[in-house]
């Protein structure tokens, strides 16, 4: 999957089994990864018409603009959602260099063409967003996948 400018992203996380679940219209194609989804809930709160949890399908691409689809689909910290215009345009802009912010108690978000590999060499994903885990607890380390707020983690 590309984001509109020709790069890879959202590539292959080898240890995390990946069920990828697929919405689209003839003018935008929104992917769906559970397994990175951690309920930051940006894409709730911002285009309810489009990303309604209680609702099935969830994610209904066909309920706004692909602009408007492809705005909010760029606001998922994790990369948990990705998005692909029909005609071809930039979903997203990549930052020229990676940034990491760190949440309150809680992940290290990264934005950026950003890789992350394991110490061995391993290349773990390929994305330009990303939750790693600050807790410790992760089952998808490097990963981040909630855990944090079972595990009362305090930075």
């Amino acid at each position: 999957m590309t984001n509109g400018d020709g790069r890879d992203v959202g590539k292959g996380v080898a240890h995390v089994a990946r069920r990828l679940q697929l919405y689209r219209t003839d003018a935008i194609e929104v992917t769906f990864d559970p397994n990175r989804c951690i309920h930051f809930a940006a894409c709730v709160r911002t285009l309810p018409a489009v990303f309604d949890a209680r609702a099935r399908p969830w994610i209904r691409p066909s309920a706004a603009t692909p602009e408007q689809v492809a705005d909010v689909v760029a606001l998922c910290p994790t990369g948990a959602l990705h998005a692909r215009r029909a005609d071809g345009a930039l979903t997203e802009s990549v930052p020229a260099e990676a940034v990491v912010v760190a949440s309150r108690n809680g992940p290290l978000y990264v934005r950026g063409d950003v890789e992350v590999t394991l110490e061995d060499g391993t290349s773990v994903l390929r994305d330009v967003r990303i939750a790693l885990c600050r807790c410790g607890k992760s089952a998808t380390q490097p990963l981040c996948d909630g855990s944090h707020r079972a595990a009362g983690f305090v930075a």
